[in-house]
C-alpha cells in the first residue's frame, strides 16, 4: 500500500479465518477499524456496504478475492464474504485491537436484505450462516457506524464552553469533556483508563493564560498545562493517529512579532512552557497548531468556527495563522 503512494493504515493485529467447507458465509458487520483482506487459499465472493452517516450509506460493493486481490475496507464499512472453495482462508489486517468498548459500537446489516440486492453465488438457503448473522436488521434499520470520539481537554474554560456550545448545536456526536479535575493530561498514568483506538480526534483546549502563567507561584502548573501536558498529549496522538488541535500563542513567536512561524522567540514564561507544547506537538503526524494574537485568544467563537472548519475540510496539517 504505502508504495502506491496510500497511507500506512497502522495495522496492529492479524486476523485468520478458517472456512473447511464450500459456501460459509458470514456478516454483514461493520466494526470501528480498518481492514485490509486478503486470501491465503482458497476464493470468496465478497459484499460491502457502507454503513457511515451520509449520502453514501447503503451503497453496495462485490467482487471475488483470491491469493491474488486483496482489498483495503475503511472504517463503517460493513463486510462480509462466502467461501467458495473447501478450506478457504481468509486473514485480515485492522488497526485496532478487539475490546469489549469496541464490540458496543458496531453495527450489522442482514446479508439477506433484498434492497441490497447482493447476487450470493451460492443461495443464502444453501449457505452455513451463524445464528446471529441470521436476525441482522434490515438496512432501513440498521445503525449507522458512530464516529470516532473526540476528546476535549480544558472544557471549563471559554474555549472549552464554545466548543460544547458548538457541538450540541450542531448535534455532533462522540464528544467528551474533560478538566484536569477529571483528566489530568500532565499525568502519564492518567492516559491507562482510555481504549485510545476509539478516539479519532484530541482538542486540547487547557492551558494556564499569560496572566497566571507569568506569576512565580503558578510556574509549576505552567508547566504542566502548557509544556508537559501538551507532550503526552501529542505521544497518545502519534501512537493512535489521532488528530490533535493545539492552541498557541504569538507569545510564543515573540510579543506581537509578524514573522516566519519557525522563528520561535518566547519572552517569558508564559511563551516558554507554550513553546515547548508547540514543539512537542510537531511531533505528532496529525496536528493543527492555531498560531492566535491576543484578540483572538478571547473570541472563543471564532476560534471554535476556526477549529471545526480545520476538522470539516482536512487541510493540511501544520501551524494555522490567525493573527488577524
Amino acid at each position: 500500500m504505502t508504495a502506491l503512494g496510500l497511507p500506512d493504515f497502522g495495522p496492529v493485529q492479524n486476523n485468520i479465518s478458517f472456512n473447511a467447507t464450500k459456501g460459509v458465509t458470514r456478516g454483514i458487520h461493520a466494526e470501528p477499524w480498518d481492514k485490509y483482506i486478503s486470501i491465503a487459499a482458497g476464493e470468496i465472493f465478497g459484499a460491502w456496504v457502507d454503513l457511515r452517516p451520509g449520502d453514501s450509506f447503503g451503497q453496495v460493493y462485490t467482487t471475488r478475492l483470491d491469493p491474488s486481490r486483496a482489498i483495503y475496507v475503511p472504517r463503517g464499512v460493513g463486510n462480509s464474504f462466502q467461501a467458495l472453495q473447501d478450506g478457504t482462508v481468509y486473514t485480515y489486517l485492522v488497526n485496532a485491537h478487539w475490546s469489549l468498548e469496541q464490540k458496543k459500537t458496531y453495527t450489522f446489516v442482514n446479508l439477506a436484505d433484498p434492497t441490497l440486492n447482493i447476487q450470493w453465488p451460492i443461495p443464502l438457503e444453501e449457505s452455513e450462516r451463524s445464528e446471529a448473522d441470521l436476525h441482522h436488521p434490515m438496512l432501513k434499520d440498521a445503525k449507522p457506524m458512530a464516529p470516532k470520539r473526540t476528546l476535549v481537554t480544558g472544557c471549563n474554560g471559554q474555549l472549552g464552553h464554545a466548543i460544547r456550545a458548538y457541538a450540541e448545536a450542531h448535534h455532533l456526536e462522540g464528544f467528551e469533556y474533560t478538566d484536569i479535575d477529571t483528566f489530568d493530561f500532565s499525568d502519564p498514568t492518567a492516559y491507562d483508563r482510555f481504549d485510545w483506538s476509539l478516539y479519532g480526534t484530541i482538542i486540547n483546549a487547557g492551558e494556564l493564560v499569560a496572566d497566571k502563567a507569568n506569576k512565580p507561584e503558578e510556574y509549576a502548573m505552567a508547566w504542566r498545562l502548557n509544556a508537559s501536558g501538551p507532550a503526552l498529549l501529542a505521544r497518545v496522538a502519534a501512537e493512535h493517529h489521532i488528530t490533535l488541535i493545539h492552541i498557541s500563542s504569538i507569545s510564543v513567536y515573540g510579543n506581537e512579532q509578524d514573522g516566519d512561524v519557525n522563528d520561535i522567540a518566547p519572552s517569558d514564561t508564559y511563551g516558554w512552557t507554550k513553546a515547548v507544547g508547540d514543539i512537542s506537538v510537531e511531533n505528532a503526524p496529525e496536528h493543527y497548531i492555531l498560531r492566535c494574537s491576543k484578540s483572538i485568544v478571547a473570541d472563543a467563537e471564532r476560534m471554535t468556527s476556526e477549529i471545526f472548519r480545520l476538522l470539516d475540510s482536512h487541510v493540511n496539517y501544520g501551524i494555522v495563522d490567525l493573527q488577524h
